[in-house]
């Protein structure tokens, strides 16, 4: 069966039509899509710029130490602190070469002392003014024995 001509205008007219809505709600979907993409873009935009002023504000603060330091060595002022207290003999320091990058460290050890003497260290560094980080305590005990060990690092922040 052989199609009139005007079945032919008319099929032609239903297919330019179907594409001609096919491409127009295309072309919605389209544009509602880059309307997302660019309020995303937009968003990013504005946390891309305020990561930009948190950087440069950490930078700036970064430059200046932030708390007071302790000028001389930490090493001469655990020595000190030892002194008064009264632990000179016991006390052991060791330099360390893996300290975080802007503080220097010393690992501290205090052999044969009792809990008031430990007790007098600890609080000698918990309440000093420039502030220092004291970390990885161990204490140890001898059996039969009233005496303790304790071993723990100390860091100071350098003067920037």
């Amino acid at each position: 069966m052989e199609l009139s001509t005007r079945e032919k205008v008319l099929i032609a007219i239903m297919l330019v039509l179907a594409v001609g809505l096919f491409g127009y709600f295309g072309v919605q979907q389209l544009e509602s899509y880059t309307s997302q993409l660019n309020t995303q873009l937009t968003a990013r935009q504005r946390q891309l710029g305020h990561l930009e002023n948190l950087e440069q504000e950490w930078l700036r603060l970064s430059a200046h130490p932030n708390l007071p330091v302790i000028k001389e060595p930490l090493s001469s002022f655990l020595e000190s602190g030892a002194r008064r207290i009264g632990l000179q003999e016991q006390l052991q320091l060791n330099p360390l070469s893996n300290a975080p990058e802007g503080t220097e460290g010393v690992q501290v050890r205090l052999d044969r002392i009792n809990l008031d003497q430990m007790f007098d260290m600890l609080y000698f560094l918990e309440n000093n003014k420039p502030v220092v980080l004291v970390e990885q305590m161990e204490v140890t005990t001898s059996p039969g024995s009233k005496l303790i060990r304790i071993s723990f690092r100390v860091y100071k922040q350098n003067n920037g």
